[in-house]
């Protein structure tokens, strides 16, 4: 299943880009561009579309900084290095969203987790990635989790969980794996 979905996303990546992308890894394709995001932090209502990679210069300070500000744990206030894997799979979700002409504003609902507060959750991993830098929790308006979640499968980069009753799916850049909170 999984190989087919990859295969159809392929498919889809391929007509999305004028320049092609057929016999080559979609998700490099995707990559080989200027990256924007569109985040929003959901508890603070924080907005910010930006560059955060320059195609052939690397990262752009300032908009990996925003990155990693929305994805901050709000609740110590701290920000941490976010993961750029992360980063990259936030704006692969995005950017196939928006090659399809669906919606693709990303809305976080967890990202950096202190230790601290990671155990203060019930049900949080004790070796969560929310606390390494590596997962977002997140939803996008207009898009159906179970769609979401078969996206973020598709793209078979790290864990991903769907949590229905929390309307929200859980990425990370960690071991391939999936699961249903």
């Amino acid at each position: 299943m999984k190989g087919a979905a990859q295969a159809c996303l392929a498919a889809l990546f391929a007509g999305a880009f004028p320049d092609g992308a057929t016999g080559a890894d979609w998700r490099q394709v995707a990559l080989d561009r200027d990256r924007w995001l569109s985040l929003e932090r959901a508890s603070t209502g924080e907005k910010a579309t930006f560059l955060y990679y320059r195609f052939g210069r690397g990262f752009d300070p300032e908009g990996y900084l925003t990155a990693c500000h929305l994805l901050r744990d709000v609740k110590s206030g701290v920000a941490y290095r976010m993961n750029p894997k992360l980063i990259d799979l936030l704006y692969i979700i995005q950017i196939w969203l928006r090659a399809n002409r669906q919606p693709f504003h990303i809305i976080i609902q967890s990202g950096y987790r202190t230790p601290e507060y990671n155990r203060t959750l019930a049900n949080a991993a004790r070796n969560s990635e929310h606390v390494n830098g590596n997962a977002a929790d997140i939803r996008i308006p207009g898009v159906d989790i179970a769609t979401l979640n078969r996206l973020a499968l598709a793209i078979g980069v790290g864990g991903v969980g769907i949590y229905p009753n929390n309307g929200f799916v859980h990425v990370d850049v960690g071991r391939v794996r999936q699961w249903q909170g």
